[in-house]
């Protein structure tokens, strides 16, 4: 028979207060249980529940304690399991007060297990917004570097025409200087038809 996957709960005020986990002694100790033990079927009932002390919890936490080979529960009092108060692989309780205890913890233990699992997909939920934000954040990093390159690349292309600009300036100047010149220096032309009254 497979294991039941069992899970530690915080004690409530109506938990059993003793261990029932614990080897029976001569001395027994009446309150010493600090949390629970809930195992559940695959449709989400209680298939098991039992109040655990501090030392049994780190033997249960290293898989020190023993399983019964029948139905898969822990044995109780590390010797025996309750196997024959078991119907069609559920409880029987005794007493009207042992069921609805066992249907309180079974509740409270039901809503535990579906806030595990809010908490779990709220948290898978989180970790995909997150790679979201990663993901937009390097999107936006390389589109601001490829920018930023683009106006670089702009401003250098303005600058080389800007130098093309002047040099090309400078060379009229130059140009229209050198005609400027050229006007000064040649002679001037002789009139036939002018002349010179003395």
């Amino acid at each position: 028979m497979k294991k039941l996957e069992y899970r530690i709960l915080e004690r409530t005020k109506l938990s059993v207060p003793y261990c029932n986990y614990c080897v029976i002694s001569d001395e027994p100790v009446f309150d010493n249980a600090t949390h629970e033990l809930v195992a559940y079927h695959e449709d989400g009932s209680t298939a098991d529940i039992g109040s655990i002390c501090a030392d049994c919890k780190k033997d249960f936490e290293n898989n020190n304690l023993s399983y019964c080979e029948l139905c898969g529960r822990l044995q109780r009092n590390r010797m025996g399991c309750y196997c024959n108060l078991l119907k069609d692989g559920k409880f029987r309780t005794s007493s009207t007060e042992d069921g609805m205890s066992q249907t309180i913890e079974s509740h409270l233990a039901n809503k535990t297990k579906k806030l595990e699992n809010e908490l779990k997909a709220a948290k898978e939920e989180l970790n995909i917004e997150r790679e979201e934000v990663v993901k937009f954040q390097e999107k936006s990093e390389e589109w601001s570097k490829k920018q930023k390159q683009e106006l670089l690349d702009k401003i250098k292309e303005q600058e080389a025409q800007i130098i093309k600009l002047t040099q090309e300036i400078k060379l009229l100047k130059e140009q229209q200087n050198g005609q400027v010149a050229q006007i000064e220096v040649k002679e001037p032309k002789k009139w036939p038809w002018l002349k010179l009254r003395k």
